[in-house]
C-alpha cells in the first residue's frame, strides 16, 4: 500500500494526531501522562507497549524521589498497567508531597526515555515557541552557530552584532559547559536545550580556545536574533555558492531567487556548489521545493511507518538544471538535509563531498496536547530513492574528504577548477572569491617562514600522503610544488595555485 504525504523532518506539523491521543477528563491529576501514553502506543515507530512506559515512568519518579527527598523508593516490576502506575504514583505523591505539574513531567520524560529516540520529546508552549523559531532562523540566542566535531561541540560561526560577537566568540571554539552543566557527550538537540532561555536571560559559557590554550567564563545574555536562511556569492569562474542554514518557512524561495539569480547572471555555466553542513533539517515541504528546482519530476523520498506500509513523496512540476551539483556534508547534515541530498545524488543530479552524514532518517509529527503542551513524536522512518538507509547509517559521500576547507577544495576540482585562491585574514578564508569561517587557521606562520594546512596541501597536490593533520612548509613536502605560492600581503596569507 502507498499513499502520498505531506510531513516533515525535525520540523513543526500542527495537526491534531493522526490515531490515540485521546482526550481526558480534566480532573485526572495525570490527565498529561494518560494522553502521551496513548500517543505513544497509538502512533510511535516503536509501537511501545503499556508495560514498558509504565516501568519507564516508575522508574523516572522514583529516582527523582530518591534525589530530592533522599529516600529509597524501588518500582515494583509487577507494576505495569496503566491503573497500577496510578495508584503508585498517587501513593508517592500524598507521602512525598511532590508537585503535580513537576510529577507528570516526570514520569513523561521516563516514559520517552524507554524509546531509544531522541527526537521524541515532551515540550511546553514556550518550548515549542523556540523550537519552531529555531527552524525558521529566529531564535532567542546568543549569536553562535555550533559544529559537532570528534564528539565535541565547537562554534562553527558567529553571527554579526550578536551577543556573541559581542562576547568576542570565535569560530573554532569549544563550548565545554553552560551554567556549569558539561557538555560532553551531549547532542546538539541536548545542547539546544541547555543554551535556549528567555529573551535577557543570562547564562555562563564555558569555552576553550585551542589557539590560546586557555579556558574562558563568559556571561552572555541572550538575544531576539533573525538570521537569513540561505546566503550564495559566485565562485570565480562562473560556480555558484548557496550556504543554507536550515529548511524553514521561507527557505524554499529565498533558495530560489538565489539560484535565479545566479543563473541570470550565468555564474552557475560550470556548476553549483550547495553548502549543507552543519544544516540539521527543517520542513518536508522546503526540501521538496527545493528539490524542484533540480528536477522536473521524481521520487523525493520513501517513508515507513510502524505497520510497514510504505508512503511515496514525489516532485512534480518541477524543473531540470544544466549544470552540474556538488553538495558539501559533514556530520551535522542531518534529517531534511540528507532527504535532499539523497534524493539529488539518487537521480545523477549531484554528487557528495565532504564525511559521513549525522544518519537522522526519521520524520516527526507535533501533537498538541490539552494543557497547552506538545509532544514531537517519531511516526516514520525514510529511505532515499534508491532505498538507502538513513538512519543511524548516514550518507557517505561520493568524495571523502574531512578537512572543511579542503572540502571546497575538493568539490571545485570536481567541477574542472583549475586555479586557486586562498586568502586568510582573522577567522576567515576567501576561497576563489567566497568567504567561509574557519575553526582553525589554513596558515602558520613561525621563525622557518609561512606553512600551510597539510589537508590543504593534499588536496591542492591531490596527494594524501602530505596526511591531514599539522603544518607543513612547501620546502617539507618531499617533492617540488610547480605552480604554488603562498605569500603575506599586509593582513593576509595568500595561496595561489594552478594545476599544471
Amino acid at each position: 500500500m502507498r499513499k502520498l504525504l505531506n510531513t516533515f523532518c525535525l520540523a513543526i506539523l500542527l495537526q491534531w494526531p493522526v490515531h490515540g491521543a485521546l482526550a481526558v477528563e480534566a480532573s485526572s491529576p495525570f490527565a498529561e501522562i494518560e494522553e502521551v501514553m496513548d500517543s505513544l502506543m497509538e502512533n510511535h515507530i516503536n509501537k511501545p507497549t503499556e508495560s514498558q512506559l509504565v516501568q519507564g515512568a516508575l522508574k523516572r519518579v522514583s529516582e527523582q524521589i530518591g534525589k530530592r527527598a533522599k529516600a529509597t523508593v524501588t518500582p515494583s516490576a509487577e507494576d505495569d498497567t496503566r491503573s497500577e502506575m496510578e495508584y503508585r504514583l498517587r501513593e508517592w505523591q500524598t507521602r512525598y508531597g511532590l508537585d503535580a505539574a513537576g510529577l507528570n513531567r516526570t514520569a513523561i520524560e521516563g516514559m520517552l526515555a524507554t524509546l531509544d529516540d531522541p527526537h521524541t520529546m515532551l515540550f511546553t508552549k514556550e518550548e515549542l515557541r523556540r523550537f519552531q523559531s529555531s527552524v525558521d532562523n529566529e531564535y532567542v540566542g546568543f549569536g553562535f552557530r555550533l559544529r559537532m566535531q570528534e564528539n565535541r561541540l565547537m562554534i562553527r560561526d558567529i553571527i554579526p552584532n550578536s551577543p556573541a560577537a559581542a562576547a568576542d566568540l570565535r569560530p573554532g571554539d569549544h563550548l565545554l559547559d553552560v551554567d556549569g552543566i558539561s557538555l560532553t557527550n551531549k547532542s546538539f538537540e541536548e545542547a539546544f536545550a541547555l543554551l535556549k532561555g528567555e529573551e535577557g536571560s543570562e547564562a555562563v559559557l564555558t569555552i576553550y580556545r585551542p589557539s590560546e590554550n586557555r579556558t574562558k567564563h563568559l556571561k552572555l545574555r541572550r538575544a531576539t536574533l533573525a538570521i537569513p536562511e540561505v546566503s550564495g556569492m559566485p565562485f570565480d569562474g562562473n560556480i555558484g555558492y548557496i550556504r543554507l542554514d536550515t529548511f524553514g518557512s521561507d527557505s524554499a524561495v529565498q533558495f530560489r531567487n538565489q539560484l535565479l539569480s545566479f543563473m541570470q547572471k550565468g555564474q552557475t555555466q560550470h556548476g553549483l556548489i550547495l553548502d549543507l553542513r552543519d544544516n540539521g533539517g527543517g520542513y518536508l515541504s522546503a526540501a521538496r521545493d527545493i528539490a524542484s528546482l533540480f528536477m522536473e519530476e521524481g521520487l523525493l523520498m520513501y517513508m515507513v511507518d510502524r505497520n510497514g506500509v510504505e508512503i511515496e513523496t514525489w516532485v512534480h512540476n518541477g524543473q531540470d538544471v544544466g549544470f552540474p551539483v556538488r553538495i558539501l556534508v559533514n556530520q551535522g547534515t542531518a534529517s531534511a538535509s540528507e532527504l535532499l541530498s539523497g534524493a539529488l545524488r539518487d537521480h545523477g543530479i549531484a554528487k557528495l563531498v565532504g564525511t559521513v552524514t549525522y544518519g537522522k532518517g526519521s520524520a516527526q509529527q507535533v501533537i498538541p496536547l490539552e494543557n497547552g503542551d506538545a509532544l514531537k513524536i517519531t511516526l516514520h522512518e525514510y529511505f532515499t530513492p534508491r532505498h538507502t538507509v538513513v538512519n543511524h547509517v548516514g550518507l557517505a559521500p561520493d568524495i571523502a574528504v574531512k578537512h572543511e576547507i579542503a572540502q571546497v577544495l575538493e568539490a571545485l576540482r570536481s567541477l574542472g577548477v583549475t586555479r586557486f585562491e586562498l586568502r586568510e585574514s582573522g577567522d576567515e578564508v576567501t576561497v576563489n572569491g567566497v568567504d567561509f569561517p574557519v575553526a582553525e587557521p589554513i596558515f602558520h606562520n613561525d621563525a622557518h617562514g609561512i606553512q600551510v594546512h597539510r589537508a590543504v596541501l593534499a588536496s591542492l597536490l591531490q596527494d594524501s600522503a602530505i596526511g591531514d593533520t599539522g603544518y607543513a612548509s612547501l620546502s617539507s613536502i618531499g617533492k617540488p610544488v610547480k605552480n604554488l605560492a603562498v605569500r603575506k600581503q599586509g593582513p593576509e596569507t595568500i595561496l595561489t595555485y594552478t594545476l599544471q
